[in-house]
């Protein structure tokens, strides 16, 4: 995987409703480096399952504390549908999602993990560029425990151990992601 440091000089216009792609990374890196953690940037949507399947296991009481032990999550609402749902982007998030690796069909969520620097560490492309979302797939759970391992130092192999047999018992939605 090559370096990728994320620029904070995006070209972003400013909304009046939501915070920039910009200001939100600006936000956690700033907070990362304050408490000696990595950044995982969730490119999300409010009609994504998978995103919510994604942030209900982040925020459940079993597993919020050992995420942010490792992690300043932050999320970044991208490719809304027309209407009035299309106000909850946050202006500079497509393009932050392709500067982090998204393929043009990667889908949601699409999540990286940045040092406290801006530094991209890995993300969740699967090995031909497949977008894993939220690990449901046995290679999925896989790729994401490695991630884990590499990216979130203070989650002991207890945690990590507990994340995975959570995934691995995910009934996996008819319709896929």
């Amino acid at each position: 995987m090559g370096l990728v440091v994320v620029s904070m000089a995006l070209p972003i216009a400013a909304s009046a409703t939501t915070a920039t792609a910009k200001t939100l990374l600006t936000a956690a890196t700033t907070k990362a480096r304050k408490e000696r953690k990595n950044v995982m940037v969730i490119f999300h949507a409010s009609w994504c399952g998978w995103c919510k399947k994604m942030d209900a296991m982040l925020e459940s009481p079993q597993f919020k504390t050992m995420f942010e032990k490792s992690y300043v999550i932050t999320h970044v609402d991208v490719l809304e549908n027309e209407g009035p749902n299309k106000a909850l982007e946050n202006d500079g998030g497509a393009e932050l999602m392709k500067t982090l690796g998204a393929m043009p069909d990667s889908g949601i969520p699409f999540f990286a993990i940045l040092s406290p620097d801006g530094v991209k560490l890995g993300d969740s492309l699967l090995p031909g560029k497949q977008n894993m979302g939220f690990p449901a797939e046995p290679q999925e759970v896989v790729a994401f425990m490695a991630l884990l391992k590499k990216t979130a130092p203070r989650m002991t192999e207890t945690d990590r151990t507990t994340v995975e047999t959570f995934l691995k018992n995910q009934k996996i939605n008819a319709t896929g992601h």
